[in-house]
């Protein structure tokens, strides 16, 4: 079963680390492996200040977000699906990812979807890795499984840090007693 367009959201007993309660948004799932972004780990560059390094004056409120500890460099946007690029993927009916060499002059300029998040950064698991930390496999821990969950805009684009993580945990729980009463 594939994750693609699912939150991952670290339980209350994961402490002391980076994935301390993370809300990852998994954008791809499948045979080569899993890449998500971290939803809820805003740095504390402003976007203006990161397109000014880049040559790019801007005006564009909020912060960079780590997307990850993964290829640091790698600067994507996670958005609503109206609005694309020339290097945009689309993950389901309702989000995209692009990454493109324009994508901070695109938003200077006041070109942008919607809904977004800017992210430098990403997650990313082997093959089968993620499966394993899920079910608590090979040498993984059960009682730290990442929790599941659907996402929806108000919790991916309107919320941040621990709201994010709250909401997520609660909408997880949710989508769980679902199944088992349905």
């Amino acid at each position: 079963m594939s994750r693609t367009g699912k939150l991952l959201i670290s339980p209350p007993k994961v402490r002391g680390n980076f994935w301390e309660k993370s809300v990852i948004f998994v954008t791809e799932d499948h045979d080569r492996g899993s890449i998500g972004l971290v939803l809820n780990k805003p740095s504390k560059m402003p976007i203006a200040e990161f397109s000014k390094q880049h040559g790019v004056d801007s005006s564009v409120k909020g912060f960079i977000n780590v997307g990850g500890p993964v290829n640091v460099n790698a600067l994507t946007v996670l958005h609503s699906p109206e609005w694309s690029c020339g290097n945009t993927m689309q993950i389901n009916e309702d989000y995209c990812l692009s990454s493109s060499s324009d994508l901070l002059q695109r938003f200077a300029s006041g070109d942008t979807p919607m809904k977004w998040r800017m992210f430098a950064g990403l997650c990313a698991w082997a093959p089968d890795q993620l499966k394993s930390e899920i079910k608590g496999e090979r040498g993984y821990d059960h009682t730290c499984s990442w929790l599941i969950a659907t996402p929806n805009y108000f919790t991916v684009f309107d919320l941040d840090e621990l709201e994010q993580w709250t909401n997520s945990v609660e909408r997880s729980g949710s989508e769980f007693a679902q199944t088992i009463l349905a």
